[in-house]
């Protein structure tokens, strides 16, 4: 079994990091830094909507969950998740592919 520990030293992630942020969700609020060795993961609300981003240290986004509503969750899911019982909340979990310059190459829900 192996551990992580996140640093929640906000003053220790660089201000290249939290711009690139903003490029990706502008209108993110609340923002609770953590860092992770080489990567940086921004815990915040946008639209009234929890996310979480995973960003590498060149400041490209590698990954993103997102809080779903229910009504947004996919009608196959849902059905066969109700059969065991109510739905409190639901994510969506997206992987970035990138290429060696950065440029997103796929965009995989899992």
């Amino acid at each position: 079994m192996s551990f992580s520990f996140l640093k929640k030293d906000h003053k220790s992630i660089p201000e290249f990091i939290n711009l690139k942020l903003f490029t990706f969700f502008p209108r993110a609020i609340n923002i609770e830094w953590n860092k992770n060795q080489n990567t940086f993961e921004a815990l915040f609300y946008m639209d009234e909507v929890e996310l979480i981003a995973k960003l590498n240290d060149k400041g490209e986004l590698i990954e993103y969950k997102k809080n779903i509503r229910k009504n947004e969750i996919p009608e196959t899911v849902r059905l066969k998740t109700c059969e065991h019982g109510e739905i409190m909340s639901a994510i969506a979990i997206y992987l970035l592919i990138l290429d060696s310059q950065g440029t997103l190459l796929e965009k995989r829900m899992v």
